[in-house]
């Protein structure tokens, strides 16, 4: 009986998508069937027509282009601290670096240093960053534009900084003389 009524709502739905018209006949064992063909017996069924959508068409899509700023051929290299150096007993890192072309002023261009989350955004090669913690630290160097954007690459070097701490002696207790 599931599968009747499977196939009679399948057909039901095949016929009202080709026929404008469906009729319905009862037969002698009580099941219904349905038809596009009108007999005496028949009744007709009022079939609504499909929902149907019609998209609106979309604008043509436009991207906004961006202006490229000219190209800068910096070529950019960091002297000090030298890559994997070990720093003895200091606390002020120095970091030099080697730039060719000099620095473009017409668009502003500057020297980004980063180092252990400060950043220092200078016109000069050499920059100092104070108290500088032990372990082992990345410095990251790259030219910018007015924009903080990057015109060059990113050159970056690793160093280790180590403090020794001296203990001091503790002081000698001469023994009291009976």
């Amino acid at each position: 009986m599931y599968r009747f009524i499977i196939l009679l709502t399948a057909v039901l739905f095949s016929v009202s998508i080709v026929a404008e018209t469906v009729y319905k006949k009862t037969k002698p064992d009580g099941s219904f069937e349905f038809t596009d063909q009108a007999s005496p017996d028949s009744e007709e069924i009022n079939v609504r027509k499909p929902t149907t959508y019609t998209a609106p068409r979309l604008p043509k899509l436009t991207l906004p282009s961006k202006k490229l700023s000219p190209t800068f051929n910096y070529e950019l290299a960091i002297v000090q601290p030298a890559n994997d150096t070990t720093i003895h007993n200091k606390s002020d890192i120095t970091v030099s670096v080697a730039l060719q072309p000099n620095l473009n002023s017409a668009y502003k261009h500057q020297i980004r240093y980063q180092l252990a989350g400060q950043s220092i955004i200078s016109e000069s090669n050499t920059v100092t960053f104070k108290n500088v913690d032990r372990g082992t630290h990345q410095i990251n160097v790259s030219v910018i534009n007015a924009d903080g954007e990057s015109v060059s690459s990113v050159v970056s070097t690793t160093f280790h900084l180590k403090r020794f701490f001296k203990k001091p002696t503790p002081p000698k207790i001469k023994p009291k003389a009976p």
